[in-house]
């Protein structure tokens, strides 16, 4: 199915435009992402906006779109502070088709930035003019294929879940999550004989968001010295935010149950725990964190980030063993890290 800019309703374009505008900044860029709670779609942040600061210090910034012919602008202030401080982020935009100077005031009262109509229009005006980058509604119909991997698997559901751990997944838990997502979507583009446009899209995207939750995670070790760093990473992509000594108690809770419920004889706590602790051992957190720790790549995890995602979104993204060399690299170690021989993929 080709989507271009003509199929789009008002408020898509301007989200699309707006999106190119922020992206244009220096930020990275996403648009409609779904915020979910305990099962239930609540709502969609139209741009989620993440900037790298500086070496310790990152801005998210949440940003409501209204191109309506009465967008209650001042109603939508109230809506997206309240969303600024559920979703615990650092800024709140409001883009509106009003002019109104107090629409304006009373955002700046209330720390929610308000730009306004005409500002809206210069920038789709610029946006109609460019054809840089695929819109958001054309991925997520190339997205429409069958999974050959696993036939539950929807990938335009998949992405949306990949979207929504950069609201709530910006630590270990949802590195790792997203880790795993992106082992699906190799071994996927593995199947289709490296030839799915589609899952090398995907593939970008996901590992870009993968890499700002990284950005995200590591900024408060990044002043430490190496060993630590190392040490740290390895403990959160093998463990998880809960960490060693939470996953230790966790384990002993556990086998503690079962061996007061089961026969001595069967059920050995030793020889339980001891398989764990092997287990663990051999997941291969240490090929990650040993490449992650070096101060150049954590100061690179942001401009990575940017450039994965801007291979997604190009009209014709170029295929893994295309890619930039720095792209290269990373691709490579994930690939290590899944035990998936590289030059397979690369």
């Amino acid at each position: 199915m080709t989507l271009t800019k003509k199929d789009l309703a008002k408020g898509e374009l301007a989200e699309e435009a707006l999106k190119a505008y922020f992206v244009t900044l220096g930020y990275f860029v996403v648009r409609s992402v779904p915020f979910n709670y305990s099962g239930y779609d609540v709502t969609d942040v139209d741009l989620w906006l993440y900037m790298k600061s500086s070496p310790l210090n990152r801005d998210r910034t949440c940003v409501d779109i209204k191109r309506k012919k009465t967008p209650q602008a001042i109603e939508r202030v109230f809506w997206t502070k309240g969303l600024r401080e559920v979703l615990g982020v650092e800024r709140a935009i409001v883009v509106t088709t009003d002019n109104r100077k107090e629409t304006r005031e009373f955002g700046s009262k209330h720390n929610v930035i308000v730009l306004h109509g005409e500002f809206l229009q210069r920038i789709i005006n610029i946006f109609s003019k460019t054809t840089l980058r695929i819109i958001e509604e054309k991925l997520i119909a190339e997205l429409k294929i069958p999974c050959v991997m696993d036939k539950n698997v929807l990938w335009p559901s998949f992405y949306k879940g990949a979207k929504a751990t950069l609201l709530v997944g910006l630590n270990f838990n949802g590195c790792n999550q997203l880790l795993s997502k992106i082992r699906l979507i190799i071994e996927e583009y593995m199947a289709s004989n490296k030839t799915s446009v589609a899952m090398v899209r995907l593939l970008y995207v996901v590992t870009a968001y993968f890499l700002i939750a990284l950005d995200y995670t590591t900024r408060l070790i990044s002043h430490l010295d190496l060993d630590s760093r190392r040490t740290g990473l390895a403990e959160g992509f093998r463990y998880g935010d809960a960490g060693r000594q939470r996953t230790d108690e966790i384990v002993d809770t556990a086998l503690k149950l079962l061996v007061d419920t089961s026969s001595a004889d069967i059920f050995s706590s030793a020889k339980i725990k001891a398989e764990v602790e092997n287990q663990l051992s051999q997941y291969p957190a240490d090929v990650l964190a040993e490449y992650v720790a070096k101060s150049e790549t954590l100061n690179q995890l942001f401009t990575l980030g940017r450039a994965f995602e801007g291979l997604a979104y190009e009209l014709k993204p170029p295929m893994p063993d295309q890619c930039p060399a720095e792209l290269k690299t990373i691709l490579g170690l994930l690939c290590d890290f899944f035990k998936i021989d590289r030059k397979k993929v690369l």
